[in-house]
Formats: structure tokens, sequence, C-alpha cells
């Protein structure tokens, strides 16, 4: 009997210190290798879950977990590594000493290696040119303004020829009187354009022909043109560069114009309108003189 008593005093012993080993062991696992050891239960551990919250629904005091208690303090430590990133991100942010100071930055921000050695040059921005100020004010226009938009002029002679063909074939009066309208507003746009471009080749002209007579000393001072010589020079310049008819129409059309012109200022006696007696006359037959 004593040997029986002896051998269960050992087994006790044994036991004991197996579960003090056990308890040991578990109190150095770390966090993490329990959370993957209760991934690795599967459904087994939700199924004990559910029968644990029903045994509480039953009305039995539920008994807590060490899985929850590992939860916990997962959460808690989270929150504090959480709660401490953050404050250190807010305390590392440089703080100038006024807003007019120059903003300072860690040496640990990376620099870009990158460089830009050649500068690209800007896009330009398409522009339509019928709505372009730099068109629409010819007076305005500069050289270079006019050597980009020098194709409209091709374009509004294409659109003229094209309005005097569909003037031809055309029989409705009413689309006849607006295309006569607008070949005649047409046709003055582009005598415009050609006049502003004559003054300008003669004022270039003008002015290169005096820097060579003040280079050469011939003069001090250099002449610049009256608008009546700019006038005569540039209507000089139009009927060189047409042909011989013409030449002769333009010139017959500009002698009928200042004989129109001379008539209208013509006192009204001296058109065929008066009488013998003149119009200072005390009988009063002759009429008005009207003043230019």
């Amino acid at each position: 009997m004593s040997n029986e008593n002896e051998e269960d005093e050992q087994e006790d012993e044994d036991s004991d210190d197996d579960q003090d080993d056990v308890q040991a062991s578990l109190s150095n696992i770390s966090f993490g290798a329990l959370a993957k050891a209760q991934a690795s239960l599967g459904p087994k551990a939700k199924r004990k879950s559910k029968a644990t919250q029903s045994t509480t629904d039953d009305g039995e005091t539920p008994t807590a977990s060490p899985l929850d208690d590992i939860r916990a303090r997962i959460r808690e430590a989270r929150e504090q590594k959480r709660q401490g990133s953050s404050k250190s991100k807010d305390s590392e942010k440089p703080s100038r000493s006024s807003k007019h100071a120059p903003m300072v930055q860690s040496s640990k921000h990376p620099v870009t290696r990158k460089r830009t050695i050649i500068e690209p040059p800007a896009a330009l921005k398409s522009r339509d040119p019928r709505f372009d100020p730099a068109v629409r004010s010819q007076s305005g226009r500069s050289e270079a303004s006019q050597s980009a938009y020098a194709f409209l002029d091709d374009y509004r002679a294409a659109e003229l020829k094209e309005m005097k063909e569909k003037l031809a074939k055309t029989k409705d009066p009413r689309q006849k009187e607006a295309l006569k309208r607008d070949i005649r507003s047409a046709t003055d746009r582009l005598r415009t354009t050609e006049n502003r471009r004559r003054e300008k080749e003669v004022l270039a002209e003008h002015k290169k022909r005096e820097k060579e007579l003040i280079r050469e000393g011939k003069k001090s001072n250099p002449y610049f043109l009256k608008k009546s010589d700019l006038k005569k020079q540039v209507l000089l310049k139009k009927y060189e560069s047409m042909g011989s008819r013409q030449r002769v129409k333009a010139l017959e059309r500009r002698q009928k114009k200042l004989t129109a012109k001379e008539r209208k200022e013509m006192p009204m006696e001296r058109r065929g309108f008066g009488n013998d007696s003149t119009p200072y006359d005390d009988g009063g037959g002759g009429k008005r003189r009207r003043l230019a």
C-alpha cells in the first residue's frame, strides 16, 4: 500500500510540473503566433463561439476566453502605435518663424536627379482669325500679324469670285440683290486692303531713300511725306501696276468723278438754271448760290 501511495504522489508531482511548463510556454508565446493559431482553427472556433453565445442566451453566465483577451490587447497595441505615429508626424513638421521666412525642409527629403537643361517652348494656342482683334482691327495690324494671316486675303478673293459666279447663275431677284450687296462690300474691303498695302510700300521706300541721302551727307534732316503727297504717290503706284486698258478705264472713271464733284460745287446760275438777272439783282429773279 505504501508503494502505491508513493507512486500516486510522484504522478501528481509530475502533472503539476507539466502544468507549470505549459503555463510558462504560453506566457512566452507572442500575440501574433496566437492570432495565427486562432485563424488556423477555422470554422471550429466559430462554432464554439456560436455555442458559447447560445449558452449565454439560455441564461448561463459567459466565461471570458483567452482569445478575447488577446484580441483586446492587440487592438490596444495598434491604437497606441497609431497615436504615437500621428504625434511624431505632427512634431516633425517644420515651423517657420514668420510667413515671410523661407520654408524649412528636412534633409531626409529626396531630391530629384532630373534637371531641366532646356526649357521647352510654350505650346501655341489655336486662335480663330474671325474673332482675333489683331486681324479685325486692320489699322493696328503689325507686319507680323499681316504675314501670319496673309492667307485670309486669298480666301476673300476666292470668296468674291465664287459670289460673282453665283450671281451669274441665280434668277431670284432677292438673292441677286443680296449677292450684289455682299459683292460690293467684299470688293470695297479688298480695295481698302490693297490701298493700305500700297501706302506702306510707299512709306517704306521713302524712308529708305531719305536714310540713304542722310548717310551720304546730302541731307541733314529727313523729309516726312504729307498726306496729299502720300495720296498722289499711292495713286501713281496704283496706275503703274495696271495694264493699259485698265489704266484708261480707271482714268475715265476718275475724270467722271471729278467732273461730278466740280459740277456739284458749281453755283446754281452757272449750271444753266438761272436767268439773265444776277443773284444780287434787286429784281430777285435769280436763284440763290449754293455754297460748297
